[in-house]
């Protein structure tokens, strides 16, 4: 956790101390609500919530400031799992992740709407599985150590000078348990197993 907090200060120290300088660098930190999947798991509703907050930058590319291109890096701590409830299994899977989210973004609206699109990879710090109340230790450990391409694309509205909302899409697109006796595919179907799927509703503080 003390690296968590290392870097999560050197992106805020990094667009504050530049920011005043021909606003290469912005930042802003970032709270929200997650509703979350996995598919592949026999359950199809958004039905485990969770949390996401972190902080991130994002800047501008060559030397006019004018453009509404610009990539976004950020670090983000996001809890994502499952509840799975039918007639023969009540489970839950709690996942959690310290993510890297990388994107492009384009801004519009003199700067009020921000479109970003790109790929968060992401270390799982804690894996819990309980069926009926009783840890499975065998499907915890199941889950792989690194989900290395989830799919990422958002909006951020920014309504004020420095309160913006945004809501998140985020997808894995490679497989994120070791071994998959069934599940869904991603693109092709030799890519099959288990994997993330999340819908975030937030608030950012940008500066």
């Amino acid at each position: 956790m003390k690296y968590l907090k290392h870097i999560t200060l050197t992106l805020l120290l990094l667009g504050g101390l530049t920011a005043g300088a021909q606003q290469r660098f912005d930042a802003s930190a970032f709270f929200g609500a997650s509703f979350n999947q996995i598919d592949g798991d026999n359950s199809g509703s958004y039905s485990h919530l969770g949390l996401r907050a972190g902080a991130g930058t994002s800047f501008f590319f060559g030397w006019d400031e004018r453009t509404p291109w610009r990539m976004v890096v950020e670090l983000a701590y996001a809890q994502k799992g499952s509840n799975i409830q039918n007639e023969v299994l009540d489970r839950r899977i709690a996942l959690d992740y310290v993510e890297v989210p990388i994107m492009m973004s384009y801004t519009m609206l003199n700067g009020s709407l921000r479109l970003a699109a790109g790929v968060a990879p992401a270390v799982l710090v804690g894996a819990r599985v309980a069926d009926s109340g009783v840890e499975n230790t065998a499907l915890e450990q199941n889950f792989k150590r690194f989900d290395w391409c989830p799919l990422t694309v958002s909006a951020r509205y920014l309504f004020s000078y420095h309160i913006a909302a945004e809501l998140r899409f985020q997808t894995s697109m490679l497989s994120v348990t070791e071994e998959n006796a069934s599940g869904s595919y991603r693109i092709f179907r030799e890519n099959k197993g288990s994997f993330n799927r999340s819908l975030t509703l937030g608030l950012a503080y940008c500066f």
